[in-house]
């Protein structure tokens, strides 16, 4: 039988390991803190609203965020970082750089990393993100893949390396599951249009 003092101390003991095992599993319980400073402005919501497309009923989101910082450290040069981005077919929306899908629908948007998020011809950054909504677009699969594109070519470019929203390389099996996703999405709108 055990006396009080030796549960007091397992008791003790047992408080430890979750405190422990709180600390060890914070960053996953605050993943998404890299990116509360741009996500707190809301722009990447504003002007994400295609007039023609109804929105769900419940105000979901599923982002997807892709970080392309540079390989080197060193600042992106602004003007490249522009004339890419309207080389490549993306429309500067106040600051912001947006691709369209093929009905100008917005697909995704391109933004500095650091707040307020724009990139103008004096801004500086190591890094830009990308962002889609897969709830909001209207061809989930189709701006998903679009954004896999172009995020390559742009990397290629600017010689940046493609992170995830936790600046972690990259993955194919991520990719793949972002890919699964957005066909679920796809599939889930198809029906509730069809039900309609």
């Amino acid at each position: 039988m055990l006396t009080n003092s030796e549960v007091f101390l397992v008791c003790i003991s047992f408080f430890f390991i979750l405190i422990i095992g709180y600390l060890y599993f914070r960053s996953s319980f605050t993943r998404r803190e890299l990116f509360e400073v741009i996500s707190e402005s809301n722009q990447f919501e504003d002007n994400f609203k295609d007039d023609n497309f109804k929105e769900p009923k419940e105000d979901r989101q599923e982002l997807v965020i892709f970080c392309l910082k540079s390989m080197d450290g060193n600042d992106f040069d602004s003007n490249q970082l522009i004339s890419l981005m309207t080389n490549l077919g993306a429309k500067n929306c106040d600051g912001f750089f947006v691709f369209y899908d093929h009905e100008d629908a917005e697909a995704f948007r391109i933004a500095n990393l650091l707040n307020p998020g724009v990139i103008k011809e004096d801004t500086s950054t190591k890094a830009i993100v990308m962002v889609i909504d897969l709830m909001k677009v209207k061809y989930p699969i189709k701006s998903f893949d679009k954004m896999i594109s172009m995020s390559h070519l742009i990397a290629e470019k600017i010689e940046a390396v493609i992170c995830d929203e936790k600046m972690q390389p990259l993955s194919v099996q991520l990719i793949q599951h972002l890919q699964t996703k957005a066909q679920e999405i796809e599939y889930s709108n198809n029906l509730s249009i069809k039900a309609i």
